[in-house]
């Protein structure tokens, strides 16, 4: 059947559109009328997921039948499982089906977001990985779970291969051993292009200090508007300091967070200062777990939450939270409010909402957490807004 002439293309393309998240309805819609097939196959197909070999036969059977299928793919997800633990309690992988996935790859010309779980990147075929260097050439996204390398210079390599990066998530990822010079794999493996991060994910699983100095050593300015990053190698927090200075007005919104803490001193010395951050609209502080953070209670809690916090200088600011975790009403005594309420009460941060996320261990101390905040933030709630929402 055609509906051609009766209506407007693109009045269809919307009406498809809407059904976006309706598989049934979308393959319907593909089995209805030829013109409407494309749109409907852009929606069915633009994220696909391969979890194991039998996902790799059957997504290999339907490219035999319909080629034109792997266009549409703008998401591309290879999440392999673990097959149980070996005699030392190690996790046994079970990742052998990418290699077989190999020959799907050069079809994929159009990702633009790929993701990788629980892959042995050094494990792979040298097949396997040369043919994923054709999809790492269009990949705007690049989403990191458990992926296992043989060293960190394989670590450089790989990112160095993808040109037209904008988004970076890379959370537990792990190397067998570090290379004594691991950024001269940069200039060996970098693509030609013009990559430029506008968002950065990092975990503690991982660790956090190659990727950001891999970032640094890029030519150009990185331009990143998000980085949320999780730090602990203390002895190294100088990086974070450059990457918020290389950042600029550019950074939009910050997520930071210290679980095994920091001494206002070290956030001095290593110049982990926000007043380079012009443009900062959005502020959060992570982790703030009391108990664990008891070494410092001596120069007050959390030092390095109040230490950046009075080195914000953006006009731009709008929204600043803490997630606090707490045993006591007590736990809050230790806190610098009076600090607090002076630097958030400041001038320049007019209408600012502000929100606390406390996590306590009874449902009984609710209520007196609510109290105790409001009561020492007075004079910020003369000028903002105050939330506090405990769990």
């Amino acid at each position: 059947m055609s509906l051609r002439g009766i209506l407007p293309p693109e009045l269809y393309d919307a009406t498809i559109d809407y059904l976006e998240d309706d598989v049934e309805s979308l393959r319907a819609c593909g089995l209805a009328c030829k013109t409407w097939l494309p749109r409907s196959r852009f929606h069915l197909f633009r994220s696909v997921r391969l979890r194991h070999a039998d996902d790799v036969v059957r997504f290999r059977a339907l490219l035999a039948s319909a080629p034109g299928v792997a266009h549409y793919v703008r998401k591309l997800s290879l999440v392999a499982d673990y097959a149980g633990v070996t005699a030392d309690g190690a996790a046994l992988e079970d990742d052998g089906w990418v290699d077989d996935a190999a020959d799907l790859l050069p079809l994929f010309t159009g990702v633009t977001t790929l993701a990788l779980a629980r892959v042995r990147w050094h494990a792979l075929n040298d097949e396997t990985r040369a043919a994923f260097d054709g999809v790492f050439k269009t990949v705007h996204q690049l989403f990191l779970f458990e992926v296992s390398f043989d060293a960190s210079r394989d670590v450089i390599a790989f990112l160095s291969g993808f040109p037209v990066l904008q988004e970076l998530c890379f959370e537990a990822v792990s190397w067998k051993k570090d290379s004594p010079s691991p950024f001269e794999a940069q200039d060996e493996f970098a693509e030609a292009g013009s990559m430029h991060l506008s968002y950065l994910f990092l975990d503690p699983k991982s660790s956090p200090t190659l990727v950001t100095e891999w970032l640094l050593q890029q030519p150009g300015e990185q331009h990143l508007r998000a980085i949320q990053l999780c730090w602990r190698e203390l002895e190294n927090t100088k990086s974070v300091g450059d990457l918020l200075q290389a950042s600029g007005a550019s950074l939009e919104s910050l997520q930071v967070e210290f679980p095994a803490g920091l001494s206002e001193e070290a956030v001095l010395q290593n110049n982990l200062s926000l007043a380079h951050n012009t443009g900062l609209r959005s502020l959060h502080f992570g982790g703030l777990n009391v108990r664990a953070s008891q070494a410092f209670l001596s120069n007050g809690l959390f030092p390095w939450v109040t230490a950046m916090l009075s080195q914000v200088r953006s006009r731009a600011l709008k929204e600043v939270s803490f997630a606090l975790e707490v045993a006591s009403v007590h736990d809050l005594l230790a806190l610098d409010w009076a600090r607090i309420d002076r630097d958030l009460s400041r001038a320049e941060f007019h209408q600012l909402e502000v929100t606390f996320y406390v996590s306590c261990e009874h449902d009984g101390w609710k209520e007196c957490i609510r109290t105790e905040i409001a009561s020492r933030l007075a004079g910020f709630q003369q000028c903002g807004t105050l939330y506090i929402s405990c769990s």
